[in-house]
């Protein structure tokens, strides 16, 4: 018999525990747009490093955050982004947010 104020022994549900998530290949767009500009990331290796190992962290930076990392300074980083094709940071964070989705943009 269970009194009314303990709390009935149910049996607890297990939960599947989450798979590690795999570091996704490098989008496309950003591969073909460091090969087309060798004499860029010849001369910001910090940034060509950045694009081809943590591009997924791209999607959930600030500008400044991305500087940050790569070691540029925030103009610098812009000016280097317009020449890649993204015109403003937010096309470029949203270019990597479609890749994460599975979107080509």
């Amino acid at each position: 018999m269970t009194s009314p104020d303990l709390p009935s022994l149910q049996p607890s549900v297990r939960r599947a525990l989450p798979t590690p998530l795999k570091r996704p290949s490098p989008p496309p767009a950003l591969v073909a747009a460091l090969s087309r500009e060798p004499k860029l990331v010849a001369k910001y290796p910090e940034l060509g490093a950045f694009l081809r190992h943590r591009w997924a962290d791209a999607a959930f930076m600030t500008a400044a955050g991305m500087a940050a990392a790569t070691g540029l300074p925030v103009t610098t980083l812009l000016r280097l982004l317009s020449l890649l094709g993204y015109p403003r940071f937010r096309s470029f964070r949203e270019a990597v947010r479609d890749q994460l989705r599975g979107r080509v943009r």
